[in-house]
């Protein structure tokens, strides 16, 4: 099976993030093992209980996190990138695994394909 590695830098308000994201549950419906990392302030997308204002409702980053690790993604978290913004294990989504930058050269590099967003 392939696999594919998808970098997201922007923060849950950003339509680059979202559309991340619903790559990421594309590429598992076209049978590609996904594999998310969060980088810099796309550290801020893997925090629950957010609240989404009207305009984009639809586009809760933390439920679709949810969504993305029942369909079997992989979703990692820059330790770094959330410990320089504040962010503690505690405010994240379930199942986020907490990660290095090591980390993601090795996926990178096992990988068939990369798309940073």
């Amino acid at each position: 099976m392939e696999r594919a590695v998808v970098i997201i830098n922007e923060a849950p308000s950003s339509m680059r993030a979202w559309n991340g994201f619903r790559l990421s549950g594309a590429l598992i419906g076209a049978d590609t093992k996904a594999e998310v990392f969060l980088l810099n302030d796309g550290a801020f997308c893997a925090l629950k209980g957010q609240t989404t204002p009207d305009e984009i409702s639809g586009q809760n980053t933390g439920a679709k996190i949810k969504e993305l690790l029942g369909l079997g993604a992989r979703i990692r978290l820059c330790t770094q990138c959330a410990q320089t913004r504040g962010i503690t294990e505690g405010m994240v989504v379930e199942g986020v695994e907490w990660v290095s930058m090591v980390d993601l050269a090795k996926s990178i590099r096992e990988s068939n394909k990369v798309v940073s967003f």
